[in-house]
């Protein structure tokens, strides 16, 4: 198949006539010198994208010779790309750091965290900037107790916020799913425990910044999973930003991993401490699930979001 350009090059770049032919012919050379380390850099087969997407979206010929003929008018149109792809790259659920800090009140004041007006003042002083990246969030992490007690008191506190933030019959979770230590054939059995050491739970509450989106292609997610790794973090995500939740539809936005979470399931009868935390959302019945899955899992449908590097949080 052959391919013709919409506009004469030669017709556009040609030797100027009249007045200033000085000045059009060094414009003309700039213009050629510019076209050259662009066709250097582009490919054919980019060329043929290039006007078949401008086409396929509604471009015409007459807005295309519009473009080539009228410097202004091209200059108007590169110069809004930027825009355009900063844009493009925006997270559409960024939050203010006060519209945050007035999620949090409301959670502190209806589940009864006890978090003072200190810990309130401390986190307005230190917001970092909400971060680059279309799946990049600033959130919190709030915990609450030490050691074993606290990741279990941690974990049920967070899935309680859930359910109260997504309302009556709009949560659940998985009936193995359990924190602490429960009895199995007689004898306390630990059923969920932090992969950096339960050692590391401390009550703190504090800024983070995490990526939802990464580790998405991987063979397994034992073989992402790292110190990083988001645990009851990822439970603060999903009741401060209930709507990214519910917009989750496994290609744009991926079903989430919270794989600094280990769970043991004695009662599937396999190894211990096989299962990763994870939560999704069902559009059929408008649930928001908080389960638990094989760490072998390697669909690329559920990412496993991890904190990014950050010098405002010391990390």
């Amino acid at each position: 198949m052959g391919y013709s350009m919409p506009f004469s090059i030669k017709g556009r770049f040609g030797n100027p006539t009249g007045v200033g032919i000085r000045a059009g012919r060094r414009r003309s050379q700039e213009r050629q010198v510019i076209m050259a380390s662009l066709a250097s850099e582009i490919f054919g087969t980019q060329m043929v994208e290039f006007f078949g997407r401008f086409g396929r979206f509604g471009g015409t010929l007459k807005q295309l010779a519009a473009l080539a003929g009228d410097d202004d008018l091209m200059k108007k149109w590169v110069e809004s790309l930027p825009g355009l792809i900063a844009a493009r790259e925006k997270n559409p659920y960024e939050m203010t750091v006060e519209d945050q800090l007035t999620a949090l009140r409301r959670a502190n004041d209806e589940e009864k965290w006890g978090l003072t007006e200190a810990d309130f003042e401390r986190l307005t002083s230190t917001a970092p900037a909400w971060p680059q990246g279309k799946s990049a969030y600033r959130s919190f992490r709030i915990r609450f107790g030490e050691g074993d007690d606290g990741v279990a008191k941690t974990f049920e506190a967070h899935n309680a916020r859930i359910q109260h933030v997504f309302g009556e019959g709009r949560y659940w979770r998985w009936e193995l799913l359990l924190s602490g230590k429960v009895e199995y054939r007689g004898k306390p059995v630990e059923r969920l425990r932090l992969l950096n050491g339960n050692h590391t739970h401390h009550a703190i509450v504090e800024w983070i910044v995490a990526d939802l989106d990464t580790n998405r292609k991987r063979e397994s997610i034992t073989a992402v999973r790292d110190s990083k790794s988001l645990a009851d973090e990822l439970l603060v995500i999903a009741w401060l930003f209930p709507d990214m939740i519910r917009a989750i539809d496994y290609d744009k936005l991926p079903g989430l991993f919270a794989a600094g979470y280990e769970v043991n399931v004695p009662v599937d009868g396999g190894e211990a401490w096989q299962h990763v935390v994870f939560v999704n959302f069902l559009r059929d019945n408008r649930q928001v699930h908080v389960f638990a899955h094989d760490r072998s899992y390697d669909n690329s449908n559920y990412s496993v979001p991890r904190l990014r590097e950050s010098p405002a949080l010391g990390a």
